[in-house]
């Protein structure tokens, strides 16, 4: 079974692109956190952490969606 080939208009590319650049800052910020802090700040980590899962979890069904 071939699946169907879709194609990104610039202004999805652009959306995408800036979606995960989001998630990527956050995603650097909690690995700073880990690596400079003696002691972690469990607070930020969890729920940095959580916020990001649910924001990729609802752009995938976003995407899957259209």
């Amino acid at each position: 079974m071939q699946e169907a080939v879709t194609t990104m208009s610039s202004l999805q590319k652009d959306f995408v692109a800036s979606f995960l650049r989001s998630q990527l800052a956050t995603l650097q910020g909690v690995l700073a956190e880990i690596e400079n802090s003696d002691r972690l700040e469990g607070g930020y980590i969890e729920e940095s952490l959580r916020r990001i899962e649910k924001e990729l979890c609802r752009f995938r069904r976003l995407y899957i969606n259209n």
